[in-house]
């Protein structure tokens, strides 16, 4: 009997070893897809597969897309397109056993599964901390170790929860992660902010709860990949100073193809030369993508992006695919439906702002629609300058008369704008209150109404400002610059509500723009009427329930090329 209670004993403690050793943790230079929208149909370029599908060599975490309305103290919303439409009998809530099978094939290849809570087509938000604590026991119950009667995946439990709270306030959601982690130590916590800092959803949260990983929406932003407003730094310094889990990883999250945002997607290449240089950031988790469905239709890079980027991370190499035919380019896309959105810094500016453009392009949008059949802009700019030499917008060291090389270039510094003439700089002041950025594309500048904000962690030292935003106490909406030449310009809008009130099927937004410029058209869908200053834009939004609203416009510049961004001082939604 002694010895047979020491082997039943050293049973229980292996047993015990093997479950911590293998409980789930974000791997190092992983590739994370969000899955279940099927965003890829809306553009016409694939439909999304099977969960079990994206199980393989080029995906390391996949999140499942999305909880959409909390309903607290009840029954919650599930919503994955097409891929599951079962729900539990004399209930709304659905009941996936496909999904369950692939969610046990995806973790016994080793892959992370996540549920994401949020989303842009939802209404959601957490009232208060008691909310936010009966909100994790349901969580906890019907998806994770938990026992609940209404279990959408059966006996599988996800490896943990993603947090992408696109509107609806921040209120309860450190509480949340606090009680999720209470229930269940091994549970994985992300978040999904955008990448102005702080988020304004989930700043609190990420504060004061532990995370793991943070998929950091770095497009339809100012501060995206391309430009040299990207800022990465940022959310390094607060990943390893600021978040009470100085362990969490920090992951570049990127469009799967040009369809996938409104702004921000990167070919390959560009994103191969952004990881070169996110190596030193001890913070740095990997690449997440929007959404699995558009990476696997992105084949300008064989044998599709998500393939090349992983082969990239894990290994070191470029993939063994080919190089692609054709040629990518960062897009400024014409769709936004069903597209995974957060928040965006706003570029706005005065009246009486001046700004100017270094890009002669031409490019038209339809170049840019399908990365499988992209071409190569005829864009011709000049040269942007090194930040050395003035070329960021948070100051420079450019004076007047400094020589220059290239006729006709414009560059930044600091609250003013530089012209190349005649081989020497000529400094411009922007105008009182505004300061200098660079267009997203990173090919242009304007001035802009700067925020309040200054000193973030790893930004410019005491000199970082943001394009300010537009703020109600129902709505908080960013325009972003994507680009500008002498005679036309594009921005993106995004606008999130502030509270659980979602944004209708059609959505009426005025704005103010300088005298000279005028808003042609809103190419998500839409009209435009223009009176005088006063631009008013119908949004058709085709979620209709949804607590963010994406949207492109396009304009034309008067007075001899000059740019000046729309004030959002001057704008309101209704």
């Amino acid at each position: 009997m002694l010895f047979g209670t020491k082997v039943l004993q050293l049973a229980a403690a292996i047993n015990v070893i093997t479950t911590l050793a293998l409980a789930a943790s974000i791997p190092d230079n992983a590739v994370a897809q969000y899955w279940g929208q099927n965003s890829a149909a809306s553009s016409g370029d694939g439909s999304q597969k099977n969960l079990a599908y994206y199980c393989d060599d080029a995906t390391d975490v996949l999140i499942l897309s999305f909880l959409t309305d909390f309903n607290v103290g009840g029954l919650p919303t599930l919503n994955f397109a097409s891929a599951c439409t079962e729900t539990f009998s004399g209930t709304n809530l659905l009941n996936c056993p496909n999904i369950a099978q692939d969610i046990k094939t995806c973790q016994d290849k080793g892959k992370i599964i996540l549920l994401s809570l949020g989303g842009a087509a939802g209404s959601y938000s957490l009232s208060s901390d008691n909310d936010a604590k009966t909100f994790a026991h349901s969580l906890h119950g019907m998806f994770g170790k938990g026992t609940n009667k209404y279990r959408p995946f059966g006996d599988a439990v996800v490896d943990g929860f993603d947090l992408d709270i696109e509107g609806g306030g921040s209120t309860g959601y450190a509480t949340l992660v606090n009680t999720l982690k209470s229930l269940d130590s091994e549970l994985l916590i992300t978040g999904a902010p955008q990448c102005p800092f702080p988020d304004a959803m989930l700043g609190d949260a990420l504060d004061n709860a532990e995370f793991d990983a943070v998929f950091v929406q770095f497009y339809n932003n100012y501060c995206q990949g391309t430009g040299s407003n990207f800022n990465f730094d940022a959310w390094d310094s607060w990943a390893t100073s600021t978040s009470p889990n100085k362990d969490v990883k920090v992951f570049l999250g990127l469009p799967g193809s040009s369809s996938a945002a409104g702004s921000g997607y990167l070919p390959f290449t560009q994103v191969a030369s952004i990881l070169a240089k996110l190596g030193p950031y001890s913070s740095f988790g990997g690449v997440m993508f929007w959404d699995a469905s558009q990476t696997s239709s992105n084949t300008a890079q064989l044998p599709n992006l998500a393939s090349a980027v992983a082969d990239l991370l894990h290994t070191g190499s470029s993939g063994s695919g080919s190089s692609p035919t054709t040629t990518d380019s960062p897009s400024h896309t014409t769709t936004t439906a069903d597209t995974h959105h957060h928040t965006t810094t706003a570029t706005s500016a005065s009246d009486t702002q001046t700004a100017q453009s270094s890009d002669t392009s031409t490019q038209s949008p339809s170049d840019t629609g399908n990365p499988k059949h992209a071409s190569t802009p005829t864009t011709t700019s000049a040269s942007s300058p090194s930040p050395s030499s003035g070329g960021t917008s948070c100051g420079g060291s450019i004076k007047p008369g400094d020589a220059c090389s290239s006729e006709g270039q414009f560059a930044c510094t600091g609250t003013s704008f530089a012209t190349c003439d005649h081989g020497a700089w000529v400094v411009t002041p922007c105008g009182s209150g505004l300061t200098c950025f660079r267009t997203t594309d990173d090919s242009s500048i304007y001035c802009a109404q700067p925020s309040s904000s200054s000193g973030l962690p790893g930004a410019c030292p005491n000199n970082f400002v943001a394009p300010q935003a537009y703020v109600t106490s129902m709505v908080r909406a960013h325009l972003s610059v994507t680009s500008a030449t002498t005679t036309s310009w594009s921005a993106v809008v995004n606008a999130r509500r502030t509270k659980a009130k979602p944004f209708g099927s059609k959505v009426v937004v005025t704005m103010k723009v300088p005298d000279g410029m005028v808003v042609n058209d809103v190419i998500s869908g839409g009209k435009v009427t223009q009176s005088g200053s006063v631009a008013t834009l119908q949004i058709n939004n085709p979620r209709r329930k949804s607590m963010d609203i994406v949207f492109t416009i396009h304009g034309t510049i008067g007075k001899n090329g000059v740019f000046m961004a729309p004030s959002t001082s001057g704008m309101s939604f209704q």
